[in-house]
Order: C-alpha cells, then structure tokens, then sequence
C-alpha cells in the first residue's frame, strides 16, 4: 500500500493540547486522522462533530428540561400530599434516571394503547 503525507495548518495551542491527550492515551495524531478518513471512505459521510457553542446550547436545553420535571415533580407531589396519596418525605424522583422514567411512559403509552385496541 503507497503512503500519502499530508501538510495541515492548525493553532499551535489547539495542537499542543491535543498532542497532549494523545500521548495520555496512546495514540498518535496519524492514528486519529487515518481513523477519521476510514470512518469517511466507510460511511460515506463525516461524522457530527459538536461545536464547543452546539455543545454548551445542548447542556442549556438539558438543564432546562431537568429544571422542568422536577418543578412538574414538586406540583404533582404537592397534589399527591394534598389529597393523602403520599407524605411530605416521599421523593418522587428518588432513585430514578431520564432512561427510566422515558421507559416507564413508554410503558405505560404501550399500555394505553393495548387497552384502547381490546375495548374497541
């Protein structure tokens, strides 16, 4: 197989400090640029590769979501404690994970319609 050099013009900071994590992780630059260009030529496209500015917007909306469930979790336990259901040191998030709480309404989505299929 014939070897083709190639010359690229990058920051001297950003290159100091990536250099550096791969040295950390044994790896050399040559061997991230060969894997970029195989994913490439494999896939038939390039990877999305996250800004530093899409990734902090992603984190934003991340944040506010969580923000939003656990008020949402406050109003529904306030509800639940007013009319007896619970008390006030049930935590309803306790011990639970976005996966899990995603499942579960899948859960319970695929329960309804299951329901709705057998009344009809």
């Amino acid at each position: 197989m014939t070897m083709t050099q190639m010359n690229v013009r990058i920051d001297d900071k950003l290159k100091d400090d990536v250099d550096t994590v791969l040295r950390e992780q044994g790896v050399s630059p040559s061997d991230v640029i060969r894997s970029l260009w195989r994913y490439i030529a494999d896939r038939r496209q390039v990877p999305r590769l996250e800004t530093t500015t899409e990734e902090q917007a992603r984190k934003q909306r991340r944040m506010r979501r969580l923000t939003m469930i656990d008020a949402s979790s406050g109003l529904i336990q306030e509800e639940l404690l007013r009319a007896g259901v619970i008390d006030e040191d049930t935590n309803l998030l306790a011990g639970q994970t976005r996966q899990g709480i995603r499942a579960d309404v899948y859960d319970q989505k695929l329960d309804d319609y299951l329901n709705m299929t057998r009344s009809v």
